[in-house]
C-alpha cells in the first residue's frame, strides 16, 4: 500500500477528498467490504475479535477532520469477504473503499470524547489502482492502425516521389560539433531546433539542417551514451528527435532521397528500412511499422532560445563539408504558395500553404494551431482533443509552440494559467506547481515531475493536411 502522512495526504488534497465522499456513488453490482453513496459509509463486514458487523456511518457535516457517527448496526454470522474491514486497537482499517473507477485504503480512528466518533487519520490510493486509471495516452504512431501492405509499404505510393539526389545526395551530419557560436552569423530571429536532455542544452540551426536534414548525435542519458537522430524536413518544415534502436549495431540514419508528400524519408543504416519523418514510423523494409521512441524538441528563435539558455551549446558549421550556408537552397519556397512536389489534399487552403502550425494527432482526431495565432506574450490554452486532456503553451512573438498531456498517471488533471517574463518557466497549475517550456516541474509539490509528450510537432500547414486531412484550426 502507499503510505500517507497525516497532515500531507496522497492522491488529493484533503479538501477534495470530502467533496468525493460526498459526490461518489457506488458502482452497480460491486461486491465490496465497504461503499459510498451520498453522506453513509457502510462497512458491511466489519470485524470486531471473532464477531462480525454490518455497520452504517455519517459523514458529520462540516466536521474537520472528517469524521464519521454510527447510524446503524447488525451482527452478521460469519465472514464473506475477503478483505473484510477491521476494528482493532481503536483504529478502524478499511483496506478497499471504491471511489468512482478507483480504490482507496482508510484509516478511522474511535474517538471517545466528547461524543463516540470516527474519524479519518489517514488514506491512500491502493498500489494495485495506482496504474489501473484510464489516462488517454499518446497513440504509437500518427499513422494508420493496421495498415493494408501493399508492394512492401504501408502507405499509398500514390504521392511517393524521387527528390533527385539520392540516398545520402544530401549529407547528414555524423560527427556534430558544437560550440558557443558558430562562424556563420545567426541572427536573433533566425529559427533554431532546441534540445535539452538533463542539464545538456543544445540548439541545431535550421540553416545547417536546410542543407544537411539529419544530424546523428549522442546524449549521456542516466550516464549511459545514447545514440540520438535529430531530423529537419525543409521543404515540410517539421523536426522532431528519436533515440536510435537499442538492438541495432549502427543505429544511425540517412537520407533515402524519397519524400512522401514532400516530407522527408530517412533509411536506417542498420537494416535499410525506409522511415517516414512525419508519420514517425517505418513503412518499408525489415523494420516495417517499427515506431521510434520520440524524444520532445523546440522549434524557436535563436534569440528567444538563448535568452532561455544561455549556456546552450550550438551545433557549427564545421560539418566536414563546404555548404553555402549563408543562403537558403530553395528560393522563397518558405515563403509562396508553390510546391515543388505533388501532396495529397492540396486543395485545403484554408491556411496559406506555409504557415507554420503546431498539430497534434489524438486517435483520429487532428487539431492545429497556428503559430502567429498565440498572443504575443505567452499563451496557455487547456483543451481536450479527441478523448485527451492536454495543455497547449505557445508564443507568436517568441516564435513557439507545444503541447502536453495534461492528466497525470495517477489520473489528476491538471488546469494551466501563462507565466509572463520568466522563460523558461511559462506555465503555472491549479495545484501551484511552476512548468517550464519542456512540461517539467520546476517548483512546487511537482517539482521533477514531467508531462507526458504528446503526437505533436510544428510543421507547414499543407504538410500536415496533406498527412492529417480534416483538422480543425484554432482561430
Amino acid at each position: 500500500m502507499i503510505k500517507a502522512i497525516p497532515g500531507r495526504l496522497p492522491i488529493i488534497p484533503f479538501a477534495f477528498l470530502c467533496a468525493i465522499l460526498l459526490l461518489s456513488r457506488p458502482q452497480a453490482g460491486m461486491a465490496q467490504a465497504a461503499t459510498l453513496d451520498g453522506d453513509i459509509l457502510t462497512l458491511h463486514e466489519l470485524e470486531v475479535g471473532s464477531l462480525y458487523y454490518a455497520v452504517e456511518l455519517q459523514i458529520v457535516p462540516a466536521s474537520d477532520p472528517l469524521a464519521f457517527t454510527v447510524v446503524d448496526f447488525t451482527e452478521l454470522n460469519g465472514s464473506t469477504f475477503a478483505e473484510p474491514n477491521r476494528l482493532s486497537n481503536g483504529l478502524l482499517e478499511i483496506p478497499v473503499l471504491p471511489v468512482g473507477d478507483l480504490s482507496y485504503w482508510v484509516n478511522l480512528e474511535l474517538q471517545s470524547e466528547p461524543e463516540l466518533q470516527l474519524t479519518l487519520v489517514d488514506f491512500g490510493l491502493n498500489e494495485s489502482e495506482a496504474g489501473a486509471c484510464t489516462r488517454p495516452v499518446p497513440d504509437p504512431s500518427h499513422g494508420v492502425d493496421n495498415p493494408d501492405i501493399v508492394d512492401g509499404f504501408s502507405v499509398s505510393t500514390e504521392f511517393l516521389f524521387d527528390g533527385g539526389p539520392g540516398p545520402d545526395g544530401i549529407p547528414p551530419v555524423d560527427t556534430p560539433i558544437f560550440g558557443l557560436q558558430s562562424r556563420t552569423t545567426l541572427n536573433p530571429d533566425d529559427l533554431v531546433v532546441g534540445v535539452r536532455i538533463g542539464e545538456d542544452v543544445r540548439a541545431y540551426p535550421h540553416y545547417i539542417l536546410d542543407w544537411h536534414e539529419i544530424v546523428n548525435d549522442q546524449y549521456l542519458i542516466d550516464g549511459e551514451a545514447v545514440d540520438l537522430t535529430l531530423s529537419y524536413c525543409p521543404l515540410t518544415g517539421s523536426a522532431m528527435m528519436w533515440k536510435g534502436q537499442v538492438d541495432a549495431q549502427d543505429s544511425t540514419f540517412g537520407t533515402s532521397g524519397l519524400l512522401l508528400n514532400s516530407n522527408l524519408i530517412l533509411y536506417d543504416r542498420e537494416t535499410g528500412s525506409l522511415w517516414s519523418q512525419m508519420l514517425e514510423q517505418a513503412i518499408n523494409g525489415p523494420r516495417l511499422l517499427s515506431i521510434p521512441e520520440r524524444v520532445q524538441v523546440i522549434e524557436t528563435t535563436w534569440k528567444t532560445w538563448q535568452s532561455m539558455y544561455p549556456e546552450t551549446m550550438l551545433l557549427t558549421d564545421f560539418t566536414g563539408y563546404s555548404r553555402p550556408y549563408e543562403s537558403y537552397p530553395y528560393g522563397t519556397f518558405r515563403t509562396n504558395p508553390s510546391l515543388r512536389f505533388p501532396v495529397e489534399n492540396s486543395d485545403d487552403r484554408r491556411l496559406h500553404r506555409k504557415e507554420r502550425v503546431l498539430g497534434i494527432n489524438v486517435g483520429d482526431t487532428s487539431r492545429v494551431y497556428p503559430i502567429g495565432n498565440f498572443d504575443p506574450g505567452v499563451t496557455v490554452l487547456n483543451e481536450v482533443v479527441g478523448d485527451m486532456d492536454v495543455v497547449v503553451v505557445g508564443s507568436g512573438d517568441r516564435n513557439f509552440g507545444a503541447v502536453y498531456n495534461r492528466q497525470l498517471e495517477d489520473c489528476s488533471r491538471l488546469d494551466f494559467l501563462p507565466v509572463e517574463n520568466q522563460l523558461p518557466i511559462v506555465m503555472m497549475d491549479n495545484e501551484g506547481n511552476l512548468w517550464d517550456l519542456f512540461g517539467k516541474a520546476v517548483s512546487g509539490p511537482r517539482e521533477g515531475q514531467s508531462l507526458q509528450k504528446t503526437n505533436s510537432y510544428i510543421a507547414y500547414w499543407y504538410a500536415w493536411t496533406a498527412f492529417f486531412p480534416g483538422a480543425t484550426i484554432f482561430e
